[in-house]
């Protein structure tokens, strides 16, 4: 499940040098790990247009570096979406693999890790570093990294428009059938794949059961629309694509069927398609109607954080400097989960936060005549 080989080099040779200064790589500590992801903002990104967010997960064996060169920046370039290659941990095993749900004869790489918590914690921060459109958040992957997008859509869902994967289906391992919400989604597949077989697939979900699993949650039409791509490449492989509907844009499950395809990701001129750019044609037809733009995070009113975002210290700001009493300060997590209590005075009103995981948290603060719930973002 490890095998990639981008052919984006004449792209590269035109822009090469104008793209590299953008690539930045990046640590946060998240969940008592150093984790590293690799970003690429786009030379035409405006902070006064929002940007969508694309986060790109590799394959097993892989790592964000070799995978950047799928060549989704170049599409970022027009497209103004800033772009995410998480780097997995690795495996003793296995090498870097992602806690997917993928395995074999009972053994799941890196079961132990919090990947779903740590795509969480990248999309808040980006969202913290960048003016991101939170409607237009979406997750790909390759091979195990297909597997890990095909988790986070069943299990991880809230902040994530649409999915795509290609040549990784649900693992074995996944338990949680229940996505909550009808969930557009592309999957792509070689039929000639030997490391992710097209049938009998050890690893999970053959792509065919994958497939209708998601037209059955998504109340889709099971007799599909279909579009054959010509074989101008004449590379032994045909492509056929199916489109299920329920009549909902919300809800669309594509799947790309490549007759003799083995695992890899396809691109022109080499063969017909060129599967990131087919991946992201799918992805921005689709919004999370329940986000909107980002929101804004400063409070002209009543007790508030200052700064926001923060990285080490904040300030709780709006105490009336004759107030002695205590208040009580309260941070949770977006699952409720208690982090932080602390009681605050208009003299005391500083607060350690730099044990605590990047992410999006909520403060509720209660004192004298206030109660107040907001929002902050821990970089």
């Amino acid at each position: 499940m490890n095998k990639f080989f981008p052919l984006f080099l004449f792209i590269c040779i035109s822009f090469g040098h104008k793209a590299f200064a953008l690539w930045t790589n990046k640590t946060m500590m998240f969940d008592g790990l150093s984790r590293t992801y690799r970003v690429y903002q786009s030379p035409n990104y405006n902070p006064s247009s929002p940007a969508s967010l694309l986060i790109a997960l590799h394959g097993l064996g892989d790592n964000m570096t070799n995978f950047s060169g799928i060549g989704f920046n170049y599409i970022a370039d027009t497209a103004n979406i800033i772009c995410i290659f998480p780097q997995a941990v690795t495996d003793q095993f296995a090498g870097t693999a992602w806690n997917s749900g993928a395995g074999s004869f009972g053994y799941y790489p890196n079961a132990n890790v919090n990947d779903i918590g740590f795509i969480n914690a990248l999309i808040d921060t980006a969202i913290s570093n960048y003016s991101i459109d939170n409607s237009r958040v979406y997750l790909c992957g390759f091979s195990m990294g297909g597997f890990m997008t095909q988790k986070m859509a069943l299990i991880s869902n809230a902040k994530i428009a649409a999915f795509a994967s290609m040549s990784g289906t649900i693992g074995s391992g996944v338990t949680s059938f229940n996505p909550g919400r009808p969930i557009p989604i592309a999957h792509f597949h070689g039929t000639a794949d030997t490391n992710v077989p097209f049938s009998g697939n050890s690893f999970g979900f053959d792509p065919d059961s994958m497939v209708q699993f998601w037209v059955n949650n998504n109340s889709c039409n099971s007799d599909p629309d279909s579009f054959s791509y010509p074989d101008l490449a004449n590379d032994t492989i045909n492509i056929d694509r199916f489109e299920y509907s329920s009549g909902d844009p919300q809800s669309e499950v594509w799947f790309y069927k490549m007759y003799g395809a083995k695992h890899t990701v396809l691109f022109q001129p080499a063969n017909d398609i060129t599967e990131p750019v087919e991946l992201w044609l799918f992805l921005q037809r689709h919004t999370l109607p329940a986000a909107g733009l980002k929101e804004n995070i400063e409070f002209s009113k009543g007790p508030g954080i200052f700064p926001n975002p923060a990285n080490k210290t904040i300030s709780i700001r709006g105490i009336s400097s004759g107030n002695k009493e205590n208040s009580i300060l309260i941070i949770r997590n977006l699952q409720g989960q208690l982090e932080l209590k602390k009681s605050i005075t208009s003299e005391k009103n500083q607060v350690d936060i730099s044990a605590m995981p990047p992410g999006m948290y909520l403060f509720e603060f209660s004192g004298p005549g206030l109660m107040e719930t907001k929002k902050f973002i821990k970089e």
